[in-house]
């Protein structure tokens, strides 16, 4: 791993997207894509998250984490215990202790990682209305790449489905889910006025042999825990003993000014 820190933006970056290969559109095939998902979970058929994780349809829900450079944890001391759940759901009780291997990095772009202990990153996104203010024509990716374009009218209503990353978004509108840059839309709609909700998950394999969820804004507050390093895009790795200082006093100092989180968690309705 080399230096030159880059701490990912995971005290940041959480409500930038990573988009599931899945999902309508071609821009996670691209720029803001498949590096970050590695070849172990490209391969790996979807996971039912609903049914896995409770959520109801007021949340859409997604493989992969958020950004173009997503966020993740690293361990740097041993013997750290987390707290985490059975299940993918907020509301439930955090009723497993979780023992983590130290300096394991807990990133999507970690691939050996992810296939040693079989971790699964999926991200819960609250739907946010966005309604257009006039009527306007605007570009957006189709399901085959090529750019179209979407007629509205004032008063049409989208849904905000999941920040991609580098400008982008995935939204729905009239049963139809795409690709568009949300500078299309910052001044047609109240897009500029909504505030993104996003709970990112990941299914570790705590020492021991067990399997347990964390969520990320719970685990990067455990002592011993700290933002993942990441010394270039598309790479990451486990923590070296060598590095760990360095790791430290990035995070201490915050040398490359990124802030804190500021999303609330919000759990998902039970209505």
């Amino acid at each position: 791993m080399r230096f030159g820190w880059l701490l990912a933006g995971a005290l940041l970056l959480a409500a930038c997207g990573q988009k599931d290969g899945s999902s309508p559109g071609t821009l996670a095939e691209g720029a803001a894509g498949d590096a970050a998902v590695g070849a172990e979970q490209a391969v790996r058929p979807p996971l039912d998250y609903a049914a896995l994780s409770g959520y109801d349809d007021t949340w859409f829900l997604s493989a992969g984490w958020p950004g173009e450079y997503p966020p993740g944890f690293a361990v740097l001391d041993p013997e750290v215990k987390v707290p985490a759940r059975a299940r993918p759901n907020p509301t439930d009780p955090q009723d497993i202790s979780c023992l983590l291997p130290q300096y394991a990095n807990y990133q999507i772009w970690n691939g050996e990682r992810t296939a040693e202990d079989d971790i699964e990153y999926f991200v819960a996104t609250k739907k946010v209305p966005v309604t257009a203010l006039q009527d306007a024509t605007v570009e957006f990716i189709g399901e085959s790449g090529k750019i179209e374009t979407l007629d509205l009218k004032k008063g049409d209503v989208l849904t905000y489905l999941r920040y991609v990353g580098e400008g982008f978004t995935v939204m729905s509108f009239n049963g139809r889910e795409f690709d568009i840059n949300e500078g299309e839309l910052a001044d047609i709609t109240d897009i500029t006025n909504t505030a993104l909700v996003e709970n990112l998950w990941a299914r570790v394999t705590c020492l021991g042999g067990k399997q347990a969820w964390l969520m990320f804004d719970e685990v990067i507050a455990e002592k011993g825990i700290y933002p993942s390093p990441i010394t270039g895009y598309g790479e990451s790795s486990d923590i070296e003993p060598s590095e760990v200082d360095a790791v430290r006093e990035a995070v201490a100092t915050d040398a490359y000014g990124l802030d804190q989180p500021t999303d609330e968690v919000i759990p998902p309705s039970d209505e």
